[in-house]
């Protein structure tokens, strides 16, 4: 279970990095989300869209920026 999670939460991050350093066009990146949902068997399981993917991947930068800003010590 632990091991599945992981490769889930690996291959999110790669189809990340992809998206945002390939330059691709609006529907090349649809097809992408698409595949690693199919791929993944997310639909089925979570029964996620694409806005919940969005939101996750929002949070995630929401983080990441918060935790920038405070070691850069702008506080």
């Amino acid at each position: 279970m632990f091991l599945t999670i992981f490769n889930t939460i690996a291959d999110f991050i790669v189809l990340v990095t992809r998206l945002a350093t390939e330059e691709l066009t609006d529907e090349q990146r649809m097809v992408l989300i698409d595949q690693f949902i199919h791929f993944q068997g997310l639909d089925a399981v979570f029964e996620f869209d694409l806005h919940d993917l969005l939101m996750i991947l929002i949070i995630v930068l929401i983080i990441n920026f918060w935790s920038a800003w405070k070691k850069s010590e702008h506080w």
